[in-house]
């Protein structure tokens, strides 16, 4: 039985054995990209690349077998280099959203795609759900957002963007209208206790977010009623309209306390002395203000670092417009988002720092023959009204159906992103500033196979020819143009008779996804 040793970690092997395989029995993970179980290695991409430390070759762990004795070197920083390296140039060429631009514009990260996927199936309770789990007060915040996903929107590009503010309405009114909402299920709950004053947007959203968490939220006001700075802000909203959001709100176990004001340091001290952690969600607050609090301040306004979203006061987090006067109130309500992550972060003890943007790659403006390959697999209707839209599920569905579906269906569980995100790559290192034009090919009924995302792993390829595909699918092509194709210039939907699902689940990337 062979031996050798990763970073100085004495691993015993089965003959045969790669080092993949021996390091992945002993507890080792080392990353894998191009690697399919149960096939024989490509070793095309060098991801799971290792270091021989006898002569400093670096070799593919998938493909290279143990030998007795050998020494390696996996997780330093040599080798993390040489993998960030080999993703930097698969990022060179590789053309294609990970995020939509709808969702990456949206401050709050909106998922947008599934919701229009749910209302592309008449599924309008499933959309309100998915727009509730991303956004706090989803019913109203859609209703006087300025919409910069609709800014961002691909379909405006060829004719008007997609309703998306519109849609989500419908569907929160809809679920509303039924008396049946259903916010995401709570975490198993925990025994910290989180106060947050003020009943703005940004504290209702932390308080939202935080109660998803498990964490028993009080939310403190001044006023006698809860969100009295919202009722008067827009007196025009439907009516009851907020005063069910609050009663959704209150039914995942989040408790009011109004009338209570909390002025000083003393008030503070006996807020910090009874929950785990406070938040700070008011309206500006001033040098005066924050004096009184025994906060320290910045200029005129309350001070707090900008990562970590804490005041001077450790435990005494701040958001929103308590720290800036301004902004949208989508703004404030990704705000209360990200205050909520700050807090569990420092009630688990855990390094406290504001999410980043999600990692997402971003193709920018579309030529005219690209936008033809979106439109695809979108409906030709030009956009509808909301009010018809509220009268008429079918109008909202044939809206929710314009999408020209540039998210990437598998960016969730992309290989690819993930380690984008683990190895800390610059995806523009090796950019040449030229891009590749962008192709979709639909011809399958439920494959869609994006050129540009692929990375010629030849996964596909190998499960094609498992299944004894007559035609299967290839690498076509020699140098640069090489790329994935079927024999004789066949079609995808003739490649593929048997092997369609299990072709799109080998693939890494977004390359390969399912049309349903």
């Amino acid at each position: 039985m062979p031996s050798f040793t990763i970073d100085e970690h004495r691993i015993d092997a089965k003959p045969g054995e790669t080092i993949l395989q021996a390091a992945r029995a002993a507890g080792i993970e080392i990353p894998t990209l191009c690697f399919l179980e149960g096939f024989e290695a490509g070793a095309s991409c060098m991801v799971c690349a290792v270091k021989l430390k006898h002569n400093g070759q670096f070799i593919p762990s998938c493909a290279s077998r143990v030998v007795e004795g050998m020494e390696l070197e996996h997780d330093t920083a040599e080798v993390r280099a040489a993998r960030r390296m080999a993703l930097e140039l698969l990022f060179s060429d590789h053309l294609g959203d990970c995020l939509s631009p709808c969702q990456r514009i949206c401050p709050a990260h909106l998922g947008i795609p599934a919701i229009l996927k749910h209302m592309r199936g008449g599924d309008l309770g499933m959309a309100a759900a998915a727009a509730r789990r991303d956004l706090a007060l989803a019913g109203i915040l859609c209703r006087i957002c300025h919409r910069p996903c609709e800014s961002g929107c691909r379909r405006g590009v060829h004719d008007e963007a997609v309703a998306i503010a519109d849609l989500v309405t419908h569907a929160i009114d809809t679920e509303l209208a039924a008396g049946n909402p259903r916010p995401p299920l709570p975490a198993v709950a925990r025994e910290d206790k989180v106060a947050i004053i003020g009943s703005g947007f940004t504290g209702l959203s932390a308080a939202w977010f935080l109660a998803q968490q498990g964490y028993a939220c009080t939310v403190i006001d001044e006023n006698a009623l809860p969100a009295a700075t919202l009722r008067a802000a827009y007196p025009n909203l439907p009516p009851g309209l907020l005063d069910a959001e609050l009663g959704l709100l209150r039914s995942v176990g989040i408790i009011f306390r109004p009338a209570s004001r909390i002025a000083d340091a003393a008030a503070l001290a006996d807020l910090t002395n009874e929950f785990a952690a406070v938040l700070l969600a008011t309206g500006p607050t001033t040098h005066t203000q924050a004096a009184a609090l025994g906060l320290a301040t910045d200029g005129n306004k309350l001070a707090a670092d900008k990562s970590s979203m804490m005041t001077s006061q450790v435990g005494v987090f701040a958001a929103g417009r308590a720290l800036r006067p301004g902004g949208h109130p989508v703004s404030s309500v990704a705000d209360g988002k990200a205050a909520a992550v700050c807090i569990r972060q420092y009630l688990t003890q855990q390094p406290v720092a504001r999410p980043a943007k999600p990692f997402s790659v971003f193709m920018g403006k579309v030529a005219d023959a690209e936008m033809q390959d979106f439109l695809q697999e979108a409906s030709g209707e030009g956009r509808s009204e909301a009010k018809a839209m509220s009268i008429d599920i079918g109008r909202a569905i044939e809206e929710s159906k314009r999408c020209v579906l540039c998210n990437c269906a598998k960016a969730d569980v992309c290989k690819l992103r993930q380690l984008a995100v683990d190895y800390d790559v610059n995806m523009h290192r090796f950019s040449s500033g030229e891009r590749m034009r962008y192709h979709r090919n639909v011809e399958h009924p439920l494959v869609r196979f994006e050129a540009g995302k692929c990375i010629r792993c030849g996964n596909c390829i190998k499960v094609a020819g498992d299944h004894q595909e007559a035609l299967g699918l290839a690498f076509i092509g020699r140098g640069f143009d090489v790329h994935l194709g079927v024999p004789f210039n066949e079609s995808m939907r003739d490649g593929l008779l048997e092997a369609a699902v299990a072709a799109v689940a080998s693939c890494p990337t977004g390359a390969l996804t399912l049309r349903v």
